[in-house]
Order: C-alpha cells, then sequence, then structure tokens
C-alpha cells in the first residue's frame, strides 16, 4: 500500500479545486434526464449483479445511462460528456487498466462529478463462467481531488481510517492495491442461463430475474430506492462539509469530505448487501449449488 497520502496538488491549488466541486453540488438532486450516468462493467462473475444494479437504479431515478463493456469503448466514452457519475465494476487486476489515465484525467478536469469503482477479488480461485458470485471488493471512490479506498467483505490486518478497519483515504486518484488485505473465498449465488454466456455483453442479470417472477422485481425496486437515497445523503453530507468548513481550514473540510466518502461506499455496500438476500429468499432465482463449490474452484 502507498503512503497515507499520495503526493497530489499543492494545498491552495486543491482548495480551489474543492470551491469549484461545491458551486456545481448546490443543484445537485434526484437525478433527471440532464443527468449522464457512464458504466462500465467487464461481465465477470462479481460485476454482473452490481453493474445491473445501479444501472437500474440510475435509470429508476431517471437518468441517461450509458452502458459500456469493452475497454476500449469505455475509454472513449469518458471524454464525450462531463458525466455526473461514472461507476466500473470489474474483477481487480495489480495491473492499471487502459482506461485509467483517462479516467483520472476525467476527474481532475470534473471535479463535481462522482467516480466510484467496485473493484471485486477473486482470490486467485477458477470461477465458473455459468455462475454469479459476490466476493471482497475494493470499493473506491474518487471526488474532489481525494481517494476514499474501503474494502468491503474482507479482513484488514492493517490500521485503517478514523477507527474504520479497511477504509484508506488518499489525495489524488489512486487505484488500489491488497496490501494488509485478505480477501474472502468468492461465494456463487446465482446459476446463471445459457444466454448470459451467449451474448455476455448484452445481458442484464436484473432484467432477466425480474422477468422471472415479482418478487426479483420487488428486490430491484427496493435496490432502487436505496441507491437513491445513497446519493442523495452523499450530497447532503458534502454540501454541509463545505458549509462547516471554511476554505481558510482545508484540512478540516479534505476530512470531512474523506469521512462522508467512507459512508457512501458502505451506504452502497449495504444496498448490494441487502439486494443479494433479497434475491436469495426468491423462489425463482437459480441456485448454483449443484455445481462443484457453488462455481467456485
Amino acid at each position: 500500500m502507498p503512503s497515507r497520502f499520495v503526493m497530489g496538488m499543492v494545498t491552495m491549488c486543491r482548495v480551489g479545486t474543492l470551491l469549484a466541486a461545491a458551486a456545481l453540488l448546490g443543484g445537485c438532486a434526484a437525478a433527471s434526464a440532464q443527468t449522464k450516468v457512464l458504466i462500465y462493467s467487464d461481465q465477470s462473475a462479481g460485476s454482473l449483479l452490481p453493474a445491473s444494479a445501479l444501472r437500474s437504479g440510475a435509470q429508476a431515478a431517471g437518468a441517461t445511462v450509458t452502458l459500456t463493456t469493452a475497454p476500449e469503448t469505455f475509454e472513449s466514452e469518458i471524454s464525450r460528456w462531463p458525466w455526473a457519475r461514472i461507476y466500473v465494476m470489474a474483477k481487480w487486476d495489480s495491473a492499471a487498466p487502459p482506461y485509467l489515465t483517462t479516467l483520472r484525467q476525467f476527474t481532475i478536469s470534473n471535479p463535481g462529478s462522482i467516480v466510484y469503482l467496485h473493484l471485486w477479488h477473486d482470490q486467485g480461485r477458477t470461477i465458473s463462467p455459468e455462475v454469479c458470485v459476490t466476493a471482497s471488493a475494493a470499493q473506491t471512490l474518487w471526488k474532489d481531488g481525494v481517494t476514499v479506498i474501503r474494502y468491503a467483505d474482507a479482513t484488514d490486518s492493517g490500521s485503517g481510517y478514523g477507527g474504520q478497519s479497511g477504509v484508506r483515504t488518499f489525495d489524488g486518484q489512486v487505484w488500489p492495491s491488497w496490501t494488509d488485505i485478505t480477501p474472502r473465498r468468492p461465494t456463487g449465488t446465482i446459476l446463471l442461463p445459457p444466454e448470459a454466456n451467449q451474448n455476455r455483453a448484452e445481458f442484464d442479470l436484473l432484467g432477466w430475474l425480474g422477468g422471472r417472477d415479482t418478487c426479483a422485481q420487488n428486490c430491484r425496486t427496493r435496490f432502487d430506492h436505496a441507491l437513491q437515497d445513497c446519493n442523495d445523503e452523499y450530497l447532503s453530507d458534502s454540501s454541509d462539509c463545505y458549509a462547516i468548513h471554511p476554505p481558510s481550514n482545508p484540512a478540516a473540510l479534505i476530512e470531512c469530505l474523506k469521512r462522508a466518502g467512507a459512508i457512501f461506499s458502505q451506504c452502497l455496500d449495504a444496498a448490494l448487501f441487502r439486494l443479494n438476500n433479497c434475491l436469495a429468499r426468491c423462489p425463482q432465482t437459480p441456485k448454483p449449488e449443484q455445481m462443484p463449490g457453488g462455481g467456485v474452484e
């Protein structure tokens, strides 16, 4: 893991960036048709459900959503709009992805936008393409010139941040490592239909499940509301940080924003946790129990 704070912009430049973000936050509320959301999913076993859920939630809030499944397409889309939110759902790799430089530049140029990365860890396991899994994830938020990384559902042997195990904060836009963090074994949760692999790039997991019974539809609606609450609370918390801490005290402002980011990550994690549990109780959700290890070896 890099040092506690990665070298970033000098303090006065960063205060200017924060003030610009504050101005942009002033008009943020529920999404509208003008709210543009970009989602990248590598369609891996641990990204299918969160990508589908975030897409559903953004559309339910009235946003215009662009979903990409190829890294080259995603990189070209990043610079097309000043996206309100960019979500990346992918399997974590120690090597930086090809789109990382472009994504960092977008974050610097658009301080009012939210960039959120859900990077799940396979723990070196072989996972069947026929299953969807839940797994440990580096939930990474880039906003206001800082990075908040929360290692969800994992064992933390490091010092953490602010008394919270598994949370790290940095200046700038940091790609997470797993130093001091031990991921758990992924768990197979949903047995996928043949069409999931026949046309993986177009497969919408929640859409498919929702077409099977009303139980999954209700789970989806519950998540949509939870996601909207997470977004609203984060924008409110961030606005409060700017209102409480003047530019003359940038350290306090930055710490407040880091805390708000950690709470936002926890909120999304809780919403996804409840979605997984809700779907597991639905009688029409196909389970991978008949596969060795539930599809994870």
